[in-house]
C-alpha cells in the first residue's frame, strides 16, 4: 500500500514539475529537527557461535571500530508526518543497537529495516502516525541526484512482506545516497525527508565496508526463479547488499 502511494505521488510529482531543480525551488525545504546516529563497524556480521549465549538480545557483535557520527536534518514542512515520526522513533531507542542492512555500492547505504530486533532490525514503535505525507507530491518531488539525500525506502525495500502489511507498520527505513554519481531510478519513487547535515565522511565510510554482492549469473537465476512464481526469489533478493561486517547504530537522539 505504502509503495503504490509513493508510485502514484510519483507520477503526480513528474507531471507538476518540469526539473528537480524547479521542483527544489518551489518546496519549503526548512530543517526543522536534527537526528543524530553514532556508528561502529564490527569485524563480522554477527556473533560467532561460540560468543552467543542463551537469552542474548541480539547476535551483533559486541566489539565494534567507531565509524563516526551522522547528523539528519529533517524536512518537517515539507515532510511533516516524516519527520515527526523519526524524531519519535529516535526518541524511544528504536534505531539504537540495529544496524544497516543494505550497501548498494555507489549509491546508497540503508537502515531501519523492521523485524527482528535479535538480528539488528528495528521493532514496532507504539504511537507513530499514518503517514499521510505518502500520499503527497512534495516529497516525490526531489531527486537522488546529490550525495547526501535521505529517503525512506519504498521503491528499494528489505522489509519482509508480512511485516508490511501488518496494520501496526510505519515506514521508517530510510537510506541515504553516498554519491559519487545520483541514484535517478529512485526518483519519484521514493520520499526524500531530510539531507546529511554532517558526517558524508562516515556515509563514505560506511559504504564501503564489503557486502553480498550476486554476480551476473546468480540474478539471472534469481529473475528466472521470481518469473516462474518461486517466492524463495524474492527472499533471496532481500539479501542483496547485505553487508559482511556488521555496521551498528551504537546510540542515537536528536539534537
Amino acid at each position: 500500500m505504502l509503495a503504490s502511494a509513493a508510485v502514484l505521488a510519483g507520477l503526480a510529482a513528474a507531471g507538476s514539475s518540469s526539473s528537480p531543480a524547479a521542483a527544489a525551488e518551489e518546496l519549503d525545504l526548512t530543517i526543522t529537527d536534527r537526528v543524530y546516529f553514532d556508528i561502529g563497524i564490527a569485524a563480522s556480521a554477527f556473533k560467532s557461535a561460540n560468543d552467543r549465549l542463551l537469552g542474548d538480545k541480539n547476535v551483533l557483535p559486541t566489539e565494534t571500530e567507531p565509524a563516526g557520527r551522522i547528523v539528519i536534518g529533517l524536512y518537517g514542512k515539507l515532510a511533516p508526518v516524516s519527520a515527526a515520526n523519526m524524531v519519535a522513533a529516535v526518541k524511544a531507542g528504536a534505531f539504537t543497537q540495529s544496524a544497516f542492512s543494505r550497501i548498494s555500492p555507489g549509491e546508497y547505504i540503508q537502515a531501519g529495516r523492521r523485524g527482528s530486533r535479535r538480528l539488528g532490525d528495528i521493532a514496532e514503535v507504539p504511537g507513530l502516525a499514518v503517514n499521510t505525507d505518502l500520499a503527497s507530491p512534495g516529497p516525490f518531488k526531489l531527486s537522488h541526484s546529490r550525495p547526501g539525500t535521505v529517503s525512506l525506502s519504498l521503491s528499494e525495500n528489505d522489509e519482509d512482506p508480512a511485516i508490511k502489511e501488518r496494520s501496526d507498520y510505519r515506514a521508517l527505513q530510510f537510506l541515504i545516497t553516498t554519491g559519487p554519481g545520483p541514484v535517478p531510478r529512485l526518483d519519484g519513487l521514493n520520499a526524500v525527508i531530510g539531507r546529511v547535515e554532517e558526517g558524508m565522511d562516515t556515509v563514505r565510510l560506511l559504504a564501503q565496508v564489503p557486502s553480498f554482492q550476486p554476480d551476473i549469473r546468480s540474478q539471472q537465476l534469481n529473475r528466472f526463479a521470481a518469473f516462474i512464481g518461486d517466492d524463495r526469489a524474492n527472499n533471496v533478493r532481500r539479501q542483496y547488499g547485505k553487508p559482511l561486517k556488521a555496521i551498528i547504530i551504537l546510540d542515537s537522539g536528536v539534537l
